[in-house]
């Protein structure tokens, strides 16, 4: 009898140690984003939890099947009860036109569940001709910043440009952010050059050129194409200076300008928005591009321009870039506004709070 007892409880001995396990559980294995734009991200956060009685312990770090990216998972061990959020974003950039099904794969010393198998699913529907991803504005992007007085500026200067005087770049020097594309531009081109060599050399703005011959240069080749305000004050600029190191030709610049139409509402603009963008609401648009842009027929061979259309979401710039298209105009719009940007990107390039664009 005494034998069968002590039979009887190492079994339920045995038992009671296979029973204490990690086991993984998540609070939803695959998730539908429903529809999207290509071009957008999407983001999603898994619910991971430690449903066993000893600590589960991520193994490797989770892979994917598709363009997605996988945060790194902010711990590697989860005590029994304990979650974690798994975070993952999907690039739709070449999707359009089908339904997609992504999986993550998470790898634990769960016994049962070694390789814990999740889906991103969801149908991305194909851009209209005016709808862009944010990473097609990051690579149109740059920063024109005049650096003549501000009374010179006031005069006449480049659309979308920044003033920001000579003399006080140096003190300005974070409204350049290095990674930025930046056209310098002053009256004849003598000074820029210069200080573009020193953004380079000694402040690492790399990526920073110099119009050749600064705006007495532009109008002599371009005439007053993208020129604002000339009719305020003539213009006395001076012979402008040929080609040095640093400097790019005006008809560079002009070959791919950008105009950057800001639709949000005033508040939203002045707590931040990109240098250089214009704000306007979607009623004011229409008679503004009418008056301060040319038509595309109407260019220097050689020259173009893309206008680009921003608000938060998406909604009232692609229908104003749409209907700028129609009236036959270069217009685009982010898909999903500039909280597309912000996810690709932060708040990259952008400037809060007092300063200001054209």
């Amino acid at each position: 009898m005494w034998r069968t007892m002590l039979l009887w409880l190492g079994l339920l001995g045995l038992g009671v140690v296979s029973l204490a396990a990690p086991k993984i559980g998540v609070d939803q294995a695959s998730w539908d984003f429903g529809e999207v734009v290509e071009g957008m991200l999407v983001e999603h956060a898994f619910v991971l939890t430690n449903l066993g009685d000893v600590p589960l312990v991520f193994t490797h770090n989770p892979t994917t099947t598709c363009g997605c990216t996988v945060a790194a998972l902010p711990k590697k061990v989860l005590q029994p009860g304990e979650s974690i959020e798994l975070e993952v974003t999907f690039d739709s950039t070449g999707y359009g036109g089908h339904y997609v099904r992504k999986g993550i794969y998470v790898f634990t010393n769960d016994p049962q569940t070694p390789e814990l198998h999740l889906y991103i699913t969801g149908y991305v529907k194909r851009t209209k001709p005016y709808q862009f991803s944010a990473r097609y504005l990051a690579y149109d992007f740059y920063i024109l910043v005049d650096i003549r007085s501000q009374k010179e500026y006031e005069k006449a200067h480049l659309l979308g440009a920044v003033n920001i005087p000579a003399e006080e770049l140096k003190a300005k020097l974070e409204l350049l952010p290095p990674g930025a594309l930046i056209y310098l531009y002053d009256a004849d081109g003598k000074q820029a050059p210069t200080i573009v060599q020193e953004l380079i050399q000694r402040y690492g703005r790399r990526f920073a050129r110099a119009i050749e011959g600064g705006l007495s240069g532009w109008i002599q080749d371009l005439g007053y194409l993208f020129v604002v305000r000339p009719e305020v004050a003539p213009l006395s600029l001076g012979a402008p200076s040929r080609a040095g190191r640093y400097t790019v030709k005006p008809r560079y610049v002009a070959a791919e300008y950008i105009v950057l139409l800001d639709l949000r509402s005033a508040e939203e603009f002045a707590a931040e928005h990109f240098p250089g963008a214009i704000n306007l609401t979607p009623a004011e648009l229409p008679q503004w591009v009418a008056q301060n842009l040319p038509r595309p027929g109407d260019l220097p061979q050689g020259t173009g321009y893309r206008i680009w259309c921003l608000d938060d979401n998406g909604t009232s710039a692609c229908a104003s870039a749409e209907y700028l298209r129609s009236q036959g105009y270069p217009a685009v719009c982010v898909v999903g506004g500039l909280a597309q940007w912000f996810l690709r990107y932060g708040d990259t390039f952008f400037w809060h709070g007092g300063k200001e664009g054209d």
